[in-house]
């Protein structure tokens, strides 16, 4: 289903904190998020989490993810509270301070439930989980300052998911099924 989902974002951490990826928190994750979407978006014509991205001053972030994840302790995070249940029966959330920096530790409760990635998604996925195991939060923010689309995009603003790619024929592959799906859901609401 091509729908943002907390259930399948919940595993791909499963997945990472499973691969024992190091320097793993919040943004490490989003951009662990956001290179595995580049990727699958470039080879594969979608991406895979459904998210929007926004240009942030540490790098690309998904922004409903990390609403998520900043609400869930909240008590009046309602607006969110059937993803933050959903992700609280996945993972738990536990905030440590070092150095006088809080760091985000994810704590599986379940294992990775592979089911919910296509094969291509679960190659990437495995891909990005390698290429940046080592990274730290810093590394992985540098890297995401380098690409076009972060540069050419104003700050606090949406990546436009056609500036992820590089070539015009596969930007225009996505402009025509972007567009196909607006109509589709127009035609719905009818």
């Amino acid at each position: 289903m091509n729908q943002y989902s907390i259930e399948k974002v919940a595993n791909a951490i499963v997945y990472f904190v499973e691969k024992d990826v190091k320097h793993f928190g919040k943004t490490k994750l989003m951009k662990l998020m956001y290179f595995a979407d580049k990727s699958h978006l470039e080879q594969y014509g979608r991406t895979m989490f459904f998210d929007d991205y926004y240009k942030l001053p540490r790098g690309p972030v998904a922004s409903l993810t990390l609403n998520i994840i900043n609400n869930l302790n909240e008590e009046d995070g309602e607006d969110f509270k059937s993803y933050t249940d959903d992700f609280l029966n996945i993972l738990e959330l536990k905030i440590q301070t070092d150095d006088e920096q809080k760091i985000t530790k994810f704590i599986p409760k379940t294992t990775f439930k592979k089911e919910l990635f296509s094969k291509s998604e679960l190659k990437i996925i495995e891909e990005i989980s390698n290429k940046y195991k080592d990274y730290t939060k810093d590394e992985i923010s540098h890297e995401s300052h380098l690409l076009k689309e972060y540069v050419n995009t104003q700050m606090n603003s949406i990546i436009d998911i056609e500036d992820m790619l590089e070539d015009e024929e596969s930007k225009s592959y996505v402009a025509f099924w972007e567009n196909e799906h607006k109509q589709f859901n127009k035609m719905l609401q009818a």
